[in-house]
């Protein structure tokens, strides 16, 4: 273990991830915030992951282990069990953070007044395979208000019929708040279902800032996962209206039906075209 306490753990989920899990490494590596540690939780690699993961001699990879193959769930608890910063972050093997993201997300969960957040959230980018990074827009109910309360959340999350709180990349939570929550269940909403039970330990904190990059490939494990999308979001806001009857409504649920509609549709259109353009076109930068 390192010798000193890190004010952040980055925990890194592996399997079979040669391809990207360079960058990702070098992206934590590279951040103007330095006081990080890295967990690396490899779910049985068949490839040259570890060998590309040994080969840092960054004494901040604390912690590499193999595993025999168990699944992404288990791999992703697996990960931040042996965190021992106060606050962590899951990084997926292939996602990117910018130069000044633990700066901002470890500032905000700093200050005094935040000290009752469980988690703070920022806004992300896109990354294609070839690296060209692709801006997203912020969502505009998110802009006005940086303190956000459980309800104003869960209503949120139904009426998007989607994850408006976003990967793991995107998200800082206290290592209390989520041994307090329980530990990561499910598969596609597996990161969503997470954020909702953290909300359950304190408010949430957004950084109107692009932070960090999600990569579309089709080697990730959420491109995977897509058939199932829209089945596994409607199920689970059907079960977050069931279970806090006082806050959501029937017309969020319809609402976030339609979303889920259009969102499933144009989520899948979109990461086909943007791939197919990347791979004639794309060069990285």
């Amino acid at each position: 273990m390192s010798e000193y306490l890190p004010a952040i753990s980055i925990c890194i989920p592996t399997f079979n991830g040669e391809k990207y899990i360079h960058q990702t490494i070098g992206s934590v590596l590279n951040q103007t915030f330095r006081n990080f540690e890295i967990v690396i939780s490899d779910d049985g690699s068949t490839d040259r992951t570890l060998e590309i993961v040994r080969s840092f001699s960054d004494n901040r990879i604390v912690k590499i282990d193999s595993l025999s193959r168990v699944g992404a769930e288990f791999n992703w608890n697996n990960a931040v069990n042996h965190a021992s910063g106060k606050l962590v972050k899951l990084l997926c093997q292939d996602d990117l953070l910018y130069a000044d993201c633990l700066a901002n997300e470890v500032a905000v969960m700093s200050i005094p007044e935040n000290e009752g957040a469980s988690f703070c959230f920022h806004q992300r980018d896109l990354v294609t395979p070839s690296g060209k990074i692709i801006k997203a827009r912020t969502r505009r109910f998110l802009v006005s208000d940086m303190n956000l309360s459980r309800n104003k959340l869960i209503r949120q999350i139904v009426r998007s019929g989607g994850n408006p709180i976003g990967e793991p990349m995107a998200v800082v939570f206290r290592s209390a708040a989520f041994k307090n929550a329980g530990k990561f269940n499910g598969d596609y909403v597996i990161d969503l279902d997470m954020w909702v039970r953290l909300l359950d330990q304190g408010k949430a904190l957004f950084i109107a800032k692009h932070l960090s990059a999600f990569r579309i490939s089709k080697t990730s494990w959420t491109s995977s996962l897509t058939k199932s999308q829209f089945k596994t979001v409607r199920a689970f806001d059907l079960q977050i209206t069931k279970n806090n009857p006082e806050i959501v409504k029937q017309n969020d649920l319809r609402l976030g039906l339609a979303n889920n509609i259009l969102r499933t549709f144009i989520r899948q259109f979109a990461s086909k075209v943007i791939l197919f353009v990347d791979k004639f076109f794309g060069a990285t930068r």
